[in-house]
């Protein structure tokens, strides 16, 4: 200890002899030296800095307690020799230097203690965690609740953050005087030196100490506590940018190769889609085995075997073929092996899956190729998925024959097709995550007949599973309710006109074979005539035994009872729509060139309204002219049969598109045929006015809002008018006139 008093020693009687005051100076002397090499060692051990030396220990001589003192560099104000005899009263200063050294070695106790603790060099660095977890201390004497806390406001003046006790701003030095001297002589040459230390420079001089002493004697500057308030905010930001990362970081697309080619895996193996128009394709991938040779007229087997599937990546980079089928000209396209599927979507992740649109879509069940093809611009812009399944049809779809019954067990035959978007279905529901798409969110769209064949979907046993809503635009409501062996016998003639007695010759002969032993009186569509009392009707769809195996009307029957008492899930919402001229097509009206009020009610007479007198009846409500025609023949053959299925068993919605909206317009028809309602939901509408494009608007509102939300939007109405708004209807007379003398249902067209 290199300047530090030595108190409390007691003197001796006054007449020692000279040797014993010689002997007393060389012990003095000793003592000295000692000290100096005390100083060093506590030095080095604590590690305390210029500023303060504590000693570990008391020194005892002689019976005598040292106590050690701190005398700054340059306290001194004379140099002698210090001691106190131990029968002189302590004076003032000294009695304050000792209170300062009891409080010293208090402090160096509570620093041993708290020594555990500094391990954790970063929390007890920052000044906000020392301060939280410091205990309020008592101080001594005249320091008694005159602590100054740190607060987040005192931040701008650093001396503040210098925690002082009242003595410390006075250092009380003394020069000792010789042995001899009394402590208490008024004028002993020293005296008391203050060491004011300028206010300015307080920051300085706690700058200069290391950082660990700062901590210990709780003497923070500015720089220290923006550093750990910087550390605190920039810790926080990362938390938060990871919690925020973590939930909604960007979409985790796929990779693009050569930036157009895009992979992605399905049940069956990896395939390689393309990116046009902003959208990723993938045309013609497989979801069945596919049905030739011995899987002719057999029901579609999904691809459940790695035998089945590919090596390697298939490339789906261009549309596959259609199936076979016959067109409204006669034409024959497609090939059998047909069962694929294509997918449009606008991202391939896992994250925000979107909602699913199968499209399902054919003129008649013989064939023709429908308007519900998926849409590049509206699956980007309406962010969803589009799928388009191909399905058998025609004879290849759905024939009934008794040597193709007999060929399994239990005996059935038919509704291949509507097999085909049953395996379809499940396929969507085990791999359209791969594409973007949510799995519990499939809006089945039909169209015409596959509008048709989508309703008898919803009455397949357990169907209900593969998806969440259906609209059905045009659809028939002529369903079958024949037994399968009326329907076999119905069939022979397909059996005369192809030589065939069994099902080996069936799955023998060619495809032209097939399509040219297919009567014409199975193919072609009613929906465009008038009824007359000897046409010939006949339903593609047969009751299986397997798929279909009850009326429709029944099956809907039992599935609204159980939505009554509370089972939603065997009934999933169904909206029907049409179009007010589905009546109208471009070869009826190129008939005539020119359409009289004559040749109209001419036509109407000779229909089986004629027959039952309703021509007078009839034109109280439509006009006689093409248009006039036209809305006659869609009444009695698509709308008024669905507002009878829709509004009177199955109280569900049905919409119609104006020829207002559709053909609205100086240079519009004034006809919504019976493709305008999907056309306008795909986008592929030709809107030319104003009115036009409004209704496509209005549609389309209806339409993704539906797939979206599973409801329609606003307030709900039975039936809904679609103009250049949608709106309710105002109602319909024709079809309570036309259901009144039993013209609808039994009229209404069959695919």
């Amino acid at each position: 200890m290199s300047t530090t008093d030595i108190n409390k020693v007691e003197n001796e009687d006054d007449n020692k002899t000279l040797d014993k005051l010689q002997i007393e100076a060389e012990e003095k002397e000793m003592m000295l030296k000692v000290e100096h090499l005390a100083d060093d060692d506590v030095e080095l051990r604590n590690d305390e800095g210029p500023v303060k030396t504590a000693l570990s220990g008391d020194i005892t001589e002689q019976g005598r307690e040292v106590k050690p003192k701190f005398i700054p560099i340059g306290a001194i104000k004379m140099p002698g020799f210090f001691t106190r005899n131990s029968d002189r009263e302590k004076s003032k200063e000294e009695e304050a230097i000792e209170k300062d050294t009891d409080n010293e070695k208090n402090q160096d106790k509570t620093d041993d203690e708290t020594k555990s603790k500094q391990r954790f060099q970063f929390l007890q660095t920052c000044p906000f965690t020392k301060f939280i977890k410091q205990a309020p201390k008592e101080t001594d004497g005249d320091n008694t609740g005159q602590k100054k806390r740190l607060g987040i406001f005192n931040f701008m003046n650093p001396k503040m953050f210098q925690k002082r006790s009242a003595g410390a701003a006075e250092a009380t030095l003394a020069s000792m005087e010789t042995l001899e001297d009394k402590i208490d002589t008024p004028n002993d040459g020293m005296e008391n030196v203050k060491l004011d230390v300028a206010d300015e420079q307080d920051g300085k001089v706690a700058t200069r100490l290391p950082l660990k002493e700062r901590i210990r004697q709780k003497k923070f500057i500015i720089d220290d506590l923006m550093v750990c308030g910087v550390t605190l905010l920039v810790l926080l930001a990362v938390i938060v940018g990871i919690v925020i990362g973590a939930r909604s970081g960007p979409p985790l697309e796929r990779p693009l190769r050569l930036g157009r080619f895009i992979t992605t895996q399905t049940s069956c193996g990896l395939i390689e889609g393309i990116l046009d128009d902003g959208v990723y394709n993938f045309f013609g991938i497989p979801y069945a085995t596919p049905p030739v040779e011995e899987k002719r007229f057999t029901y579609a087997q999904p691809l459940n075997n790695i035998s089945m599937c590919w090596n390697g990546t298939l490339e789906v980079h261009e549309p596959g073929p259609l199936c076979l089928q016959f067109l409204e000209n006669g034409t024959i396209i497609g090939d059998e092996d047909c069962l694929t599927l294509d997918v449009v979507t606008p991202h391939v992740r896992y994250d925000s899956p979107l909602p699913v649109v199968v499209l399902i879509g054919a003129n008649t069940l013989a064939g023709g190729i429908s308007p519900a093809q998926p849409s590049a611009m509206y699956a980007r812009t309406k962010e969803v998925v589009f799928v388009r399944p191909n399905f058998r049809l025609g004879s290849f779809g759905f024939l009934a024959l008794d040597i193709l019954s007999n060929s399994k067990y239990p005996p059935t035959s038919g509704n291949y097709g509507l097999s085909d978007l049953l395996v379809a279905l499940k396929w969507i529901q085990n791999n359209i995550k791969h594409f973007g798409g949510d799995p519990d969110s499939v809006t089945l769209l039909g169209h015409r007949a596959g509008a048709t064949l989508t309703a008898a979907l919803t009455t397949v046993l357990n169907a209900h599973k593969l998806y969440s809503r259906v609209w059905l635009s045009s659809p028939s409501v002529i369903f079958p309710g024949k037994p399968l062996e009326q329907t076999q016998k119905s069939n022979e003639q397909f059996k005369q006109i192809s030589k065939c007695n069994d099902v080996d010759c069936l799955r023998r002969i060619s495809q032209l074979e097939i399509l040219s032993a297919t009567p014409d009186t199975w193919l072609g569509s009613d929906v465009s005539t008038l009824p007359t009392s000897d046409e010939f009707k006949r339903s593609w769809l047969v009751l299986d035994g397997q798929y279909l195996r009850t009326h429709a009307y029944e099956r809907w029957d039992a599935q609204k009872e159980a939505k009554n008492i509370g089972n939603e899930k065997m009934f999933k919402p169904i909206v029907f729509g049409t179009t007010q001229h589905s009546g109208h097509t471009e070869l009826l009206r190129m008939k005539h060139l020119n359409w009289t009020a004559e040749i109209v009610e001419k036509m109407v007479n000779e229909s089986y309204l004629g027959e039952k007198n309703l021509t007078e009846d009839v034109f109280k409500i439509f006009n006689k002219s093409y248009s006039g025609l036209v809305e006659l023949i869609s009444s009695v053959r698509t709308l008024c049969p669905l507002v009878s299925l829709a509004r009177m068993r199955l109280s569900a919605p049905l919409y119609v598109a104006l020829g207002a909206g559709a053909g609205g317009g100086a240079m519009g028809s004034g006809l919504a045929d019976i493709d305008s309602d999907i056309q306008a939901i795909l986008g592929t509408f030709d809107s030319v006015m104003p009115e036009q494009r409004r209704f496509m608007a209005a549609i389309q509102q209806l339409f993704y809002y539906y797939v979206w939300n599973g409801k329609l939007p606003g307030d709900q109405h039975d039936l809904i008018a679609v103009g250049q708004d949608f709106l309710p209807h105002r109602g319909l007379p024709e079809c309570d006139l036309l259901i009144q003398k039993d013209v609808v249902p039994r009229h209404a067209h069959v695919d």
